[in-house]
């Protein structure tokens, strides 16, 4: 376990995955992280049965399926709350805890953070050196300041990501979660920067980042280049040919990035049928850029004359970086992402699949890992953490205003419509099939 960030304690008030994931960073790398989610209500409803909602409803393209792992991955390593912030208890208590955090993560609008006093003005007149973190779509000033937003829209529509990696034009749909992600490890990031500052002078700090703005930053070249006419390329006849992807003879594709040109041409040289005079004929990137077209079309030929594996193996001796083309699901059987130690195991009974960790190793810190959790598991600790008494804590829990579920009873998978035996189907609501 990596313990750089011990000492550091976080409250995270999020749900979803942008908010999260900056909490799931911070846990990764040492910081005592505890979600604050509903008082578990142990219904049928896969949104709104067991705390937070993401907990049964999974995450995945065209269907919401339970997996367990996916909470894994966005909420492992922390600590567990369950409070019910509608009464008056439950509200005064997420706001003790907040007062004894660092670090308070929070994904509410700025006025229903108001109106639960856990925006930074309410927090920062009782404790000077909070920092109060929050999400947003589209940023804390501007026209749209105010409005909601979610990765798809806020993060790849806006930014022009869709459209401008369309091509036709035909606008693809982004897989969810993405947006998130990247903006998340960004809040992470300012959440740090915060905390060092803190550290210096004792005092607090407001830190906001949005998903607009963190697309912005992340397809930086393209919006930066656009107004020059310098369209994002969807063809792969549109830009340097040996920037590109190429079929080889087994069906399989590799991608080639020899963007010095006349480093990728000598690489070629030494391993493709080229022409003789290939090296006079483009002597330079812009008489490649002009034959571009009649370029692609003879690497295609070459490509196809052999497998993808003897074409990795060839262009390995040369300063021509390359790789497969792979799918999602050849990430899990890679090798390298295990040994790279960039996944590790679920523990999650019956699911063997690797969960990411936080990017960034350490050489002397020690080795990532992601614990799951259960709804509440942390309530009792917390709260005497933050001098609340046994008979204080157990009355918030016989009236349901604080609540936790039984690890030895506890199903973390009782929602997947994947798992045997499960009769409910989150996407009709009805009997799976």
């Amino acid at each position: 376990m990596i313990r750089l960030l011990k000492g550091m304690r976080v409250v995270e008030l999020a749900s979803y995955m942008m908010g999260p994931i900056a909490g799931r960073v911070l846990a990764d790398w040492g910081a005592e992280v505890i979600k604050v989610e509903p008082v578990p209500k142990q219904t049928d409803d896969p949104m709104d049965g067991d705390g937070d909602m993401i907990r049964g409803a999974g995450m995945s393209r065209g269907i919401v399926n339970g997996d367990p792992c996916v909470w894994q991955f966005v909420n492992g390593n922390k600590k567990s709350v369950c409070l019910d912030t509608h009464t008056p208890e439950g509200k005064q208590t997420m706001v003790d805890l907040c007062l004894s955090a660092d670090v308070v993560i929070s994904h509410l609008r700025h006025k229903d953070a108001v109106k639960l006093g856990v925006d930074y003005q309410s927090l920062s007149k009782r404790k000077k050196s909070i920092i109060v973190a929050s999400t947003s779509g589209y940023g804390v000033t501007g026209r749209d300041a105010d409005r909601g937003g979610f990765d798809a829209v806020a993060f790849a529509a806006r930014s022009g990501m869709i459209m401008g990696m369309s091509p036709g034009g035909e606008p693809f749909v982004p897989y969810y979660g993405m947006g998130d992600v990247t903006s998340g490890t960004y809040l992470a990031a300012a959440i740090l920067a915060a905390y060092v500052n803190k550290l210096e002078t004792g005092e607090g700090e407001e830190v906001v980042t949005s998903l607009y703005g963190s697309a912005i930053w992340t397809a930086g070249v393209p919006v930066m280049t656009a107004p020059y006419g310098d369209p994002y390329p969807t063809s792969r006849k549109e830009q340097l040919p040996t920037a590109n992807p190429f079929r080889c003879s087994d069906g399989k594709w590799i991608y080639i990035m020899g963007n010095v040109w006349r480093t990728a041409l000598v690489g070629l040289c030494e391993t493709m049928e080229l022409p003789p005079d290939a090296k006079q004929r483009w002597p330079s990137y812009y008489r490649a850029m002009q034959d571009k077209e009649e370029l692609v079309d003879l690497l295609d030929r070459e490509f196809a004359k052999h497998p993808r594996d003897y074409w990795l193996e060839k262009l390995a001796d040369t300063k021509i970086p390359c790789d497969v083309l792979a799918d999602f699901e050849d990430v899990q059987k890679d090798p390298q992402a295990w040994e790279g130690g960039f996944l590790y195991r679920s523990d999650v009974e019956g699911y063997d699949t690797g969960i990411p960790l936080a990017p960034g190793q350490f050489t002397n810190a020690g080795k990532g890992e992601v614990r799951m959790n259960y709804p509440g598991d942390s309530t009792v600790e917390e709260l005497k953490k933050i001098g609340y008494s046994e008979e204080r804590i157990q009355s918030l829990l016989d009236r349901g205003i604080a609540g936790q579920l039984d690890p030895e009873t506890y199903e973390y998978d009782r929602f997947n419509i994947e798992k045997p035996g499960t009769t409910y189907n989150m996407v009709t609501g009805g009997e799976a099939m």
